[in-house]
């Protein structure tokens, strides 16, 4: 085969990378909103909002209501700058404005009298972060938490214990599989790689069994049709974004199930080249003996899996700020 065909074939691959992740898009829930108030507290009526992904360039705008109140949503995870403008008033302008996923960052405007040329540039990291848009109990876990805490297997719902209000021990059996929680069924956690379909997470939230977890991956359910409350899909490390974990008290949009309720957000290309490689090797020579769980409850006994994995990731622009592509390796 041609070098030439060879070219057209990657590109081809890339553009149908970048249209997937476009459609994906549209299903992301997270959104900035807000009320736009001049200095003595009265609306501001027909403001201009944008909110603009530092990372990618994409920019989105939308007018504050009669009562001053704006929303702008289906937003990837990331950092923002967000400005508003209105005729006899100073521009307003708040750079890294973190949006995590799958949630709603609220962010309250005052807006000076002065010229439109006059602008007012504040910092997002200086802005009040409490949560203050819905009583739900929700943490949020990074890709930089998912690339340097440990998991079973790389699997990345072993690190749904780490958020407030999810419970879970995570115990393995002597032979390395899943040990299953109290009351519960079904086919078990994790084994030895992501690969594993039908993943019965072994956490428990809101008082209620595993059985109840809910699962989405770019806000399409990957709940099995089998077992109650498991994964049919497992997300490779390198390619999520940001992972949501709702406990209790979600609102109306999260009632399927009784559980966690569990948001995986992918990553997707920017206007920066980024990408990641690893390799993982779990081999029996490098595990410790166990002093309990033998044959006969006494003798030593070590995990014998042999588990080698490698792989990566690749990101970046197609055109900057127009179309991008996102690729595992």
């Amino acid at each position: 085969m041609s070098l030439s065909k060879i070219s057209l074939r990657a590109m081809f691959l890339l553009a149908g990378a970048a249209l997937f992740a476009v459609g994906a898009q549209a299903q992301f829930k997270a959104s900035i909103q807000g009320t736009i108030t001049d200095a003595n507290g009265g609306a501001v009526v027909g403001a201009k909002v944008s909110v603009t992904n530092q990372g990618t360039g994409t920019t989105r705008e939308t007018v504050t209501s009669a009562e001053g109140f704006y929303r702008i949503g289906e937003l990837t995870p990331g950092k923002y700058t967000v400005t508003a403008e209105a005729a006899s008033f100073k521009k307003f302008s708040s750079q890294d404005v973190d949006v995590q996923a799958e949630t709603t960052r609220g962010l309250d405007i005052t807006l000076q009298v002065g010229a439109v040329t006059d602008q007012i540039t504040v910092s997002g990291d200086t802005l009040p972060t409490l949560q203050t848009e819905d009583a739900s109990l929700s943490s949020t876990i990074t890709a930089e938490q998912f690339e340097r805490l440990p998991q079973t297997g790389r699997d990345p719902y072993e690190l749904l214990r780490l958020a407030p209000g999810v419970f879970g021990d995570g115990a393995r059996a002597a032979n390395g599989t899943a040990a299953n929680l109290p009351n519960s069924g079904g086919p078990g956690g994790s084994k030895s790689s992501i690969f594993q379909t039908e993943n019965v997470v072994q956490v428990t939230a809101n008082g209620q069994r595993n059985s109840g977890n809910n699962f989405t991956i770019d806000g399409t359910s990957v709940n099995s049709l089998t077992w109650g409350g498991a994964a049919i899909l497992t997300p490779n490390q390198e390619s999520i974004q940001e992972l949501t974990v709702v406990a209790n008290s979600y609102t109306a949009e999260d009632g399927r199930n009784t559980g966690a309720q569990v948001k995986v957000v992918s990553k997707n290309g920017t206007n920066q080249f980024h990408g990641s490689g690893f390799f993982k090797d779990d081999s029996p020579g490098l595990n410790a003996f166990n002093r309990w769980g033998g044959a006969d409850g006494q003798s030593p006994q070590k995990v014998r899996q042999n588990l080698r994995q490698f792989g990566g990731s690749l990101g970046g622009p197609i055109k900057k700020e127009k179309l991008f592509f996102f690729l595992l390796l």
